[in-house]
């Protein structure tokens, strides 16, 4: 007897995409309003797909009034900085 479905192959990550993990509460990327010369220290809060909620010492680089642009200098993230809400972020 022989099957006529056909079999998904799905394509491993590479290797340089190892332990990355998406954030559920980033906001797509925009134009900050106000880019800040000095780096404002904050706390951020954020959501990992796979490791669930963190809050991280950082710094805000800029801002659009409801939203933050913060560094995340972290290697489950693909980006080196990640828009949030503003009430994902609390300053230092």
């Amino acid at each position: 007897m022989f099957d006529t479905g056909w079999v998904e192959y799905v394509k491993p990550p590479p290797p340089w995409e190892a332990g990355r993990q998406g954030i559920l509460n980033a906001l797509e990327a925009q134009m900050p309003e106000h880019i800040f010369k000095t780096p404002v220290p904050i706390v951020a809060r954020i959501e990992w797909a796979d490791d669930g909620e963190e809050h991280l010492e950082t710094v805000a680089l800029g801002w659009t009034g409801q939203h933050a642009y913060i560094r995340l200098p972290d290697p489950r993230c693909r980006f080196t900085a990640v828009w949030l809400d503003a009430a994902d972020v609390t300053r230092r």
